[in-house]
């Protein structure tokens, strides 16, 4: 009897969370259609290959390893500087936090450790990217990236590659891809913003058109964030400040042939709460340097880049912890029309990384060391018809320690009438990182292994896409995938060769209206993310549900104004309870509320982040913001 009761009082509170949520969702969309205002605005034009005025554009990025066929045939979440702007958001963690498909989660407020997961895959299955080049933090544990200490003010587009479409990139991208993408703004302008005294950022940009040719672009900011501890475990501010500096240039030496130059630096420092001090402080700073040439012909297009970068970290806790690396990558590609229906593209890249991590007690691993990898790589695409293209995409790695390994990705996609069918498979691997092959610690607990097999991959997908009309659409993809040989570390096997299997399953929706004036969109993921044996992956939520709204209005008394909106729902989630017990942690419905107004050449803006002011952990014990108001400026001149 007691067992019954018990059943019906969690039945009850189950029923009155889901009411909560769903009731949340209908006031959004009540919300949404009460405007329905005249709307003027005009999206900037795509940049011209020779844009010698210096006219503002919007930036498009031709991916590597495809060409004009292929790349018809990606799957990608492509974020403007114009939309960046408009959302009012001032770090990458937060931009991608509304993305359908992308789970983020934060040791704490904005400026902490963040790892993202892409389709139930682990957050190390994620690559990240500049201009297409990999910058993953080689001095991380697990190679991964680190996606609290970025923030907005030097990115021109944000591109998101899920699932299949991220394995043109190679090895790493087993979930998905993120493409950071950095560019001259044309648009001289500075900004301001801020919440209180302890909270608030700066940002500037400026471009120069030299009579010689050369156009030069300065992109710099400040942001600091400090609102409240980290953990429940001090009462101190766990604040961020951030410096960021992006310079790119460009000249053409023909017609044809253009130079670039883009140098990316950002220095993070954060207090965080870790379990041996509370006042416990991260120095963050990566920066990367670029050089490319491209030429450019009616059928025939070439790029050669040489890439550099380095993350060095630095950790003050109880012992002092230190993480450093280096990683240098050579590019080349060709990308051809070989007839009206038919595409090629070729190329290869060489990536040397090394490392050394100095990390003090018998808890830690350090390690020295360093691998390199050669990828030779090709893509062909044919449209059979105006309604029909296959595409393919070959890619084969030889990695110091895991030898030769080739990767796939194969698609068909047919228009039919207003649907658009997208059928997919690919393969991905990751290799083994510094840590694994050369970490080891004083007592002996953790060896290296110098001769570990990568991580392999397999995804299967299908989209559909119908077209209700011009500025109406609703699109699905179904995906199932699985990762194999994935490195756990076992302390009773010597370091991180405890091998598991996962596999994942999901469907994610979207329905979109959009035109000149507006802009909204549902969405909802249903994911699964389970181990070989049937236990659930940490931290994949399984139910998560979005809106987006975006319009320009105006109103006879107050004018024309601009509003964007982000609700998303993210559902109760298996996580470590209280640090130490396997459980359902709570679910969250965070709405962020952004209204902006030119005046006079000056954009005026109101931000208004957690709207509801929900009291939530993201991770379990890991304290999120609550709600707060940001007024900002944006000037152009």
């Amino acid at each position: 009897m007691m067992a019954r009761k018990s059943l019906v009082l969690q039945l009850k509170i189950d029923i009155g969370m889901l009411s909560n949520a769903v009731m949340k969702f209908f006031i959004t969309i009540i919300f949404l259609f009460l405007y329905s205002f005249k709307v003027n605005g005009k999206e900037l034009e795509k940049c011209e290959w020779k844009n010698t005025s210096g006219k503002p554009c919007l930036t498009i990025f031709s991916a590597p390893n495809t060409s004009e066929i292929t790349e018809k045939t990606l799957g990608k979440t492509v974020i403007t500087k114009k939309q960046i702007v408009d959302s009012g958001y001032k770090d990458v963690r937060s931009l991608l936090e509304h993305v359908v498909g992308v789970d983020v989660y934060s040791d704490g407020p904005k400026g902490q450790k963040t790892s993202v997961f892409m389709r139930g895959t682990n957050s190390n299955h994620t690559l990240v990217l500049l201009n297409g080049i990999p910058i993953n933090d080689q001095s991380s544990p697990k190679a991964m990236f680190d996606f609290g200490y970025d923030f907005l003010q030097g990115l021109q587009q944000v591109e998101i590659y899920k699932g299949a479409s991220g394995a043109i990139f190679g090895p790493a991208a087993i979930g998905g891809a993120i493409n950071f993408v950095t560019d001259i703004d044309y648009q001289n302008s500075f900004s301001v913003s801020g919440s209180d005294s302890r909270t608030n950022s700066f940002s500037g940009n400026y471009t120069y058109l030299s009579k010689n040719g050369w156009h030069h672009n300065i992109q710099a900011g400040s942001s600091q964030v400090e609102e409240l501890s980290a953990q429940n475990t001090s009462k101190d501010l766990d604040g961020t400040k951030n410096l960021s500096l992006n310079y790119n240039s460009t000249k053409f030496l023909n017609d044809n042939t253009k130079l670039k130059f883009t140098g990316y630096s950002r220095k993070t420092d954060s207090g965080y709460d870790s379990w041996d001090d509370p006042n416990a402080n991260a120095d963050n700073i990566m920066y990367a340097l670029q050089s490319s040439i491209e030429n450019k012909k009616k059928d025939l297009e070439d790029n050669f880049t040489v890439h550099v970068h380095v993350h060095d970290r630095y950790y003050d806790t109880a012992v002092k912890n230190k993480y450093y690396s280096q990683s240098y990558t050579f590019k080349g590609e060709r990308k051809l029309n070989l007839l009206d229906n038919m595409s090629l593209g070729f190329g290869s890249d060489y990536n040397y990384n090394k490392g050394d991590f100095q990390i003090k007690g018998n808890w830690g691993s350090s390690a020295k060391g360093h691998s390199d990898n050669l990828g030779v790589y090709s893509n062909l695409g044919y449209e059979i018809n105006d309604t029909t293209i296959l595409s393919a995409h070959l890619r084969g790695d030889s990695h110091k320690y895991s030898q030769e390994h080739l990767t796939h990705r194969f698609n068909f996609t047919k228009l039919i009438n207003s649907l658009t069918l997208s059928l997919s498979e690919s393969s991905g691997l990751r290799h083994p990182d510094l840590f694994v092959l050369h970490g080891a610690n004083p007592s002996g607990t953790f060896k290296a292994m110098n001769t570990t097999k990568p991580e392999t991959s397999l995804t299967r997908e299908i989209s559909a896409k119908y077209n209700f009309s011009k500025n109406f659409f609703i699109e699905s993809t179904a995906y199932k995938g699985s990762v194999s040989d994935v490195l756990n570390r076992g302390t009773s096997t010597y370091g991180y060769n405890e091998i598991i299997d996962i596999e994942q399953e999901g469907l994610e929706n979207s329905l979109v209206f959009k035109n000149a004036n507006q802009k909204i969109s549902l969405s909802s993921a249903f994911s699964k993310s389970r181990e070989g044996d049937g236990t659930p992956q940490l931290r994949r939520p399984e139910k998560q549900f979005g809106v987006n709204y975006s319009k320009k209005f105006f109103t006879n008394i107050l004018g024309p104004f601009h509003l964007n909106y982000d609700y998303r729902h993210v559902g109760k989630v298996e996580d470590w309870k209280n640090g130490s017990i396997r459980a359902k942690v709570d679910s969250s419905d965070i709405m962020n509320l952004n209204l902006s107004k030119d005046l006079f050449g000056t954009v005026w803006s109101a931000n208004v982040l957690n709207l509801t002011d929900e009291n939530y952990q993201r991770p379990d014990t890991y304290n999120q913001e609550g709600r707060r108001f940001v007024l900002s400026f944006r000037h152009k001149y």
